[in-house]
């Protein structure tokens, strides 16, 4: 029973893994080049923009430039076009890679298909389908490959981000990502001890400790596990099914809880969308609850509401979220050296204004309380910020006259 007394946890990304053989060497080459060509791609596109007489469509043109890349700018101008909250990406799969690849911007702002123009911004910088009668064919074939690259975002981690916030912001999915893993991870842990628990009072054979076991901690690849653990469930149900033993059925109802949390946690490693209702679940009330989006909601707020405070705002709430994201990644152990909220009050404190010291120091304080100090600046992140907004604001007014 040696082998089955250890939890092993698995790890998602071996990213600090830096030998390069000669392909990869070519492949980074490839990318820089591609890099290269999607920089003068832009380029271009700001260049042909410039003269447009049309302030409104030039605010358009000029807010897909700032995308940074052609396959964002795209992106951003089929959620315009089609208003909708999804963000597609060329990664997303194959429907979306081949979409991506048959679009391009010609004639400063016309969106094309195939080379046919499917699609313009108006001079009221509104964005429009063709109304060209000849191209009907070319807007239908366009219409149909959208929305199956739609359809196929849909099942992507992001876009349950996107439904909550309105914004794919990948930073928020990955916290959500890596939160839940570590819940089900912490989980897992305790559903092996009970299972070897109950081995030990003679309630599971040694073969029945062992596949229970296991489903804590399937191997392979993302989809390897998922295979493994959907076999697993069947036998599962049956024995749930057959068995009459309180105690034992109590143990095989949690252990279908266990792997459908599994399941769900390799689709999220592969940034697909929960299988489960509950993990669809579960992920939205995280992407509710993370403080990335209430600070991206106060921004929102912030410019519609504040008026002259909202910068003052918008930069003490950005202070706190950094300091919160630094903090939980010091509280699981990710942090190193001085420590991800050292560096971040740090580097915030080097470029303070000397009034802004005493809220460091607040900051530092609350964050001496470990996770309940996190949790309280998260959940208070608006109140905190329109509160010390309001204090510099009288200071600086006061401090003119």
């Amino acid at each position: 029973m040696d082998d089955i007394g250890e939890y092993d946890d698995y790890e998602w990304d071996n990213w600090e893994e830096t030998n390069l053989d000669n392909d990869d060497l070519y492949k980074t080459g490839l990318e820089d080049l591609d890099r290269q060509d999607d920089e003068l791609w832009m380029t271009d596109f700001k260049r042909n923009n410039e003269d447009d007489t049309s302030t409104k469509r030039k605010r358009e043109t000029n807010f897909l430039y700032t995308t940074g890349s052609s396959v964002q700018l795209k992106s951003e101008y089929l959620k315009k076009l089609f208003t909708e909250n999804y963000n597609l990406n060329p990664n997303d799969g194959a429907n979306s890679k081949d979409l991506f690849s048959r679009l391009d911007v010609v004639d400063k702002y016309w969106l094309t298909f195939d080379n046919v123009k499917v699609a313009y911004i108006d001079r009221n910088g509104k964005y429009s389908l063709s109304k060209n009668t000849s191209n009907v064919q070319g807007l239908k074939d366009f219409r149909n490959v959208f929305e199956k690259a739609t359809e196929e975002h849909r099942k992507t981690l992001n876009s349950i981000t996107e439904e909550e916030t309105g914004r794919n912001i990948d930073a928020i999915s990955n916290d959500v990502r890596d939160e839940i893993h570590r819940e089900n991870v912490d989980d897992n842990i305790e559903f092996h001890d009970r299972v070897l628990q109950f081995h030990k009072n003679g309630k599971f054979t040694e073969q029945e400790t062992r596949e229970l076991v296991g489903v804590t901690k399937p191997k392979g690849k993302p989809e390897e596990r998922i295979k493994y653990l959907k076999i697993e469930r069947e036998k599962i149900k049956q024995d749930y099914k057959d068995e009459s033993d309180p105690d034992r059925r109590s143990i095989f109802r949690e252990a279908l809880e266990i792997v459908d949390q599994n399941i769900d946690d390799a689709k999220l490693e592969m940034r697909r969308r929960p299988e489960s209702e509950e993990g669809i679940h579960r992920v939205r009330e995280k992407v509710r609850d993370d403080v990335r989006t209430r600070f991206e909601k106060l921004k929102t707020w912030a410019k519609e509401n504040l008026g002259v405070l909202s910068v003052i705002a918008i930069s003490i709430a950005g202070i706190i979220t950094t300091v919160v994201v630094a903090g939980k990644k010091t509280l699981v152990g990710t942090a190193k050296g001085l420590g991800e909220v050292g560096k971040a009050l740090a580097k915030v404190a080097k470029a303070a204004l000397p009034v802004f010291i005493p809220i460091l120091n607040m900051l530092a304080t609350i964050l001496k309380w470990g996770a309940k100090g996190i949790e309280f600046l998260a959940k208070n992140l608006w109140i905190l910020a329109i509160l010390i907004a309001g204090f510099l604001y009288d200071y600086f007014t006061k401090k003119k006259k």
